[in-house]
């Protein structure tokens, strides 16, 4: 009996045929051959195989509850938190904050480099173990003339992970960056609102917070946004008050974080101003939710270092 055969045999009794050189005598498939498989039941096999279509109520809601695990969206927020009126950061800041844990969370300063000191101790001391925190920082932009500084600018962070010291990369798809769009220096934010542009991570999650050694400041990636806190040397600190390496800010889009609709190379660029990869601070900031005594902080500790995102 040659194998063509045998597929012919088969393939007449899952149909139940007949062969006519068998007078045509119906085959009775053997106890042990399985019985035909109906339409219904093979739905039923499928639907146990394959996802069920995703419902878009369970979706948002998911993203609700893990908004962590998906890329930040360009949406703006339009919570209000009755506690950002004591703090003009938490209200500047409040709007970028869509589709993140500290949405709706009453914000307080963790960490200013201007208060507590500009250097890695300190800032560990004061975020570490806070959970997803944002991160704002001031600079003066000079791009529009070189004799005169014109205006105090935004730039910043979102981490989702926060920092403990553990070392390592704390990676996050939901990581993100921002910076002041049009602000002239003539005008109060405080009269007129802030427009932010965001800057979502790219390549996966690895890397989002590349640095979280206890002697190393703030990087956003490898390099997207980097804000060292290392010290000055004495030649520095005697020769040059006013640059101080501890101020430092280095920025390179692209690699690990989107260049935007304006297609900026650096956080610091201006569209017409040129390239700008590095300035000094005037201010730095990182602005936690706050929690009730016992209440779990997302991401207190140590996290999962997927570097290769």
């Amino acid at each position: 009996m040659n194998v063509a055969y045998v597929f012919l045999l088969v393939l007449a009794v899952s149909k139940g045929l007949s062969f006519p050189h068998q007078n045509r005598a119906q085959i009775v498939p053997p106890l042990w051959w399985p019985r035909q498989t109906s339409s219904s039941e093979l739905q039923g096999w499928l639907d146990n195989f394959l996802p069920a279509p995703i419902d878009s109520n369970d979706e948002n809601q998911r993203r609700q509850e893990f908004p962590e695990q998906y890329l930040a969206t360009y949406e703006m927020n339009e919570a209000t938190v009755n506690s950002d009126s004591f703090t003009e950061e938490a209200a500047i800041v409040r709007p970028l904050l869509k589709q993140t844990m500290l949405e709706s969370r009453p914000l307080k300063i963790a960490y200013d480099a201007n208060l507590h000191g500009w250097s890695a101790h300190s800032f560990h001391g004061r975020v570490d173990g806070k959970g997803a925190a944002i991160v704002i920082a001031t600079y003066q932009d000079m791009s529009k003339s070189p004799y005169k500084r014109v205006a105090e600018r935004i730039v910043g962070g979102y981490n989702p992970k926060g920092w403990s010291s553990n070392g390592g990369a704390r990676p996050s798809v939901a990581a993100f960056l921002f910076y002041e769009r049009d602000n002239d220096g003539q005008v109060s934010r405080r009269s007129k609102p802030t427009t932010f542009q965001k800057l979502q991570k790219v390549g996966g999650g690895g890397l989002a917070c590349s640095n979280d050694n206890p002697n190393y400041g703030i990087s956003f990636g490898p390099d997207a946004l980097v804000i060292p806190l290392q010290p000055s040397s004495r030649d520095e600190t005697e020769g040059q008050q006013e640059e101080r390496r501890e101020k430092f800010a280095s920025s390179k889009l692209g690699p690990y974080f989107e260049r935007g609709p304006d297609d900026i190379s650096s956080l610091f660029e201006r569209r017409g101003g040129g390239v700008i990869d590095r300035v000094q601070l005037e201010s730095l900031k990182v602005l936690t939710g706050t929690y009730s005594a016992g209440e779990d902080i997302p991401y207190s500790g140590a996290v999962v270092d997927m570097t290769s995102g």
